[in-house]
């Protein structure tokens, strides 16, 4: 009888502690962020829409961008709409991409015009407000992962937290300032897209303001270059940004992201603090509406 007391109690130990291991995997902030990912990446259709606030020391900014796409299968569409306070306007940019093609049409347009492949501005521009670029920019930058305190218990909702490393943020960001100066001078040799694209990163939302003004603060050293001198610009910059992720604990599927990002850097001979959020909204995984059949138009661009 104490035989099978003591295999019976070691049999129960040995179920709790595989519970609790269990348990203690499932709670895991690193462990839900793969799963997460994990099955985000399996879904063949979904939509999703979302916006970008910017926030000054002296203003605030809210839907600077924003977009709206979805996904079905290989195929992305999103629309894009850019505002331009100064000129009280609104730039809407479409993007469509199909296996190894990007298609773009501007404003009022109805002709989708093929986009080459050295055109990294309309490329940068997806992948700035796409989900599946997000999660790309988690798993290479990911610093360190923490679940945050459940707001709502009686929900099915969670939240996790990825801080991203500061230094290959800035790595990032120098790329983008490079494909953006480049693209400046696309866009004045070629007729078809006059799209300037948008930082997501540090002087967000700039377009590209950031060129003309770093020539004018270096001085004729400077002003004599072709092009500025990213890296000094960058340099000087303090960049910071973490990710929020609000799954569906059952689904294990986001329901929304939401992209913090603080920067300090120097413009007009001023230290600037900004502060920027670009929200991301998921929904009806597995149904969604066709996406657009481009009738192209080819262009050089």
């Amino acid at each position: 009888m104490h035989k099978r007391w003591t295999l019976c109690m070691m049999t129960l130990l040995c179920t709790a502690l595989v519970g609790c291991t269990h348990m203690g995997v499932k709670q895991n902030a690193g462990s839900a962020y793969d799963q997460v990912r994990d099955q985000f990446s399996t879904q063949q259709s979904y939509a999703f829409y979302g916006r970008t606030k910017l926030l000054t020391e002296n203003s605030a900014n809210a839907n600077m961008v924003n977009f709206s796409g979805r996904k079905d299968g290989d195929a992305v569409y999103m629309k894009v709409k850019l505002s331009v306070p100064d000129e009280k306007r609104v730039d809407t940019l479409s993007l469509l991409h199909q296996g190894d093609k990007l298609y773009a049409k501007e404003g009022n347009d109805h002709n989708w015009k093929s986009v080459a492949p050295k055109n990294a501005a309309l490329q940068q521009e997806l992948n700035n407000w796409s989900p599946i670029f997000s999660f790309q920019q988690m798993d290479e930058m990911k610093k360190n992962v923490r679940t945050l305190p459940d707001e709502n218990p009686n929900d099915d909702v969670e939240a996790i937290r990825i801080t991203l490393d500061s230094a290959k943020l800035k790595t990032w960001l120098a790329t983008q300032m490079r494909e953006q100066t480049a693209s400046a001078a696309s866009i004045q040799s070629t007729p078809d897209f006059k799209h300037k694209p948008k930082l997501k990163l540090a002087m967000a939302l700039s377009d590209g303001a950031w060129q003309k003004t770093h020539a004018k603060q270096a001085g004729p050293s400077i002003q004599s270059k072709a092009k500025p001198d990213v890296n000094e610009i960058v340099d000087q910059m303090n960049v910071e940004a973490d990710y929020t992720i609000y799954y569906n604990k059952k689904s294990m599927l986001p329901t929304n992201l939401t992209m913090s990002i603080r920067s300090v850097y120097d413009l007009n001979n001023q230290r600037v603090h900004e502060h920027s959020q670009v929200e991301t909204f998921l929904q009806n995984y597995g149904r969604v509406q066709p996406l657009p059949t481009p009738a192209e138009r080819p262009t050089e661009g």
